[in-house]
């Protein structure tokens, strides 16, 4: 068996061949842990993801393949939510317009994994509190100019270093997604060149995410887990006799919370992502039905994919292997 060939699409999904957008609905704020259907401790979390990563790291028949192409093709990232316009305007070469503030643009998902893999652009190493996406400019404070500090220093509940909730209490009502969804998959980034200024990043953050917010939030999710259960860990420290296990208990726990609070993901440049920009209609245009939208994606095309993939994910084995600890996921490298 060898590596999965694809990632989880996480961005707005295009419906081909209708003239309806399936756009994700904005977080409500609901209270999380114990109505999300999720996993309740993080021992169970992570056997979930092992099955989930697992799944995703071996080769699919040429009918999964063909699904996972499809829904790398037809993904978008859209610019006209409110706060996530893209803030200054530039003229774009290939449509031969000057765009006005991100209204009706979007950037295909397989534009910019394209664009990514001709680079040979291979994941590093981010602290996800540097990483804002959708739903967390519902927290974005406008008299202040900032996000919420509550978001920013993470703080939720009584811990004082678990990412909010609020924020994706959207993405964790798709049942298929969090199912399924492996959180060691890179995501992708854009950088913010002048943080903490707001540049095409409503929440003043390093980074705007294009996709995989379904897979940062479900990291999210572990995190919190796993901070309730060192506080737990704390409080019965000076309750018990085996002080010593408490104690190697506790210092596990905080490297796991170490660990999980950074992830591997794809970043590309400002300047770049705005140059893929478009504004026509997919319903008139690539993604009028499946045979336009595969038209260019041929086997040669689809074998060089294979290949950057490929080496995308030796490069997060290669991340697990130097600085995972036992406790952490961690998934056979089957290249065998």
């Amino acid at each position: 068996m060898s590596r999965s060939d694809g990632f989880s699409m996480d961005a707005d999904p295009v419906e081909v061949g209708h003239n309806s957008i399936d756009a994700s609905r904005l977080a409500d704020g609901e209270s999380i842990v114990s109505s999300s259907g999720l996993p309740q401790t993080s021992a169970d979390f992570l056997a979930s993801q092992s099955h989930s990563c697992s799944s995703a790291f071996i080769k699919h028949e040429n009918d999964q393949q063909d699904s996972f192409y499809e829904r790398v093709q037809s993904a978008r990232h859209t610019t006209w939510t409110p706060g996530w316009e893209v803030a200054t305007p530039r003229f774009n070469r290939s449509s031969n317009v000057t765009m006005d503030d991100g209204k009706n643009y979007y950037a295909r998902v397989f534009d910019l994994l394209n664009w990514s893999r001709k680079q040979n652009l291979l994941p590093v190493l981010v602290n996800i509190s540097s990483i804002c996406h959708k739903g967390m400019e519902l927290q974005h404070d406008d008299n202040h100019g900032r996000i919420s500090m509550r978001e920013l220093s993470g703080i939720d509940d009584e811990s004082q270093s678990s990412p909010s909730l609020h924020a994706c209490s959207n993405k964790f009502r798709d049942k298929t997604r969090t199912s399924t969804a492996c959180i060691d998959m890179p995501g992708l980034l854009v950088a913010n060149p002048n943080p903490p200024l707001k540049v095409n990043n409503p929440c003043h953050l390093q980074y705007r995410m294009v996709d995989g917010s379904h897979r940062l939030c479900l990291r999210k999710y572990l995190l919190t887990l796993l901070n309730r259960e060192l506080r737990q860990l704390e409080k019965s420290r000076g309750e018990t006799s085996t002080y010593k296990d408490i104690h190697d208990q506790i210092e596990q726990k905080q490297k796991m919370i170490n660990q999980t609070s950074h992830g591997l993901f794809l970043v590309m440049n400002q300047t770049t992502f705005q140059s893929m920009l478009v504004n026509s209609n997919p319903h008139t245009s690539w993604a009028r039905s499946r045979e336009y939208l595969m038209k260019d994606f041929n086997e040669e095309v689809q074998l060089e994919w294979e290949a950057w993939m490929g080496r995308v994910m030796d490069r997060v084995f290669e991340s697990k292997d130097e600085g995972f600890g036992d406790e952490c996921i961690r998934f056979p490298n089957n290249n065998a």
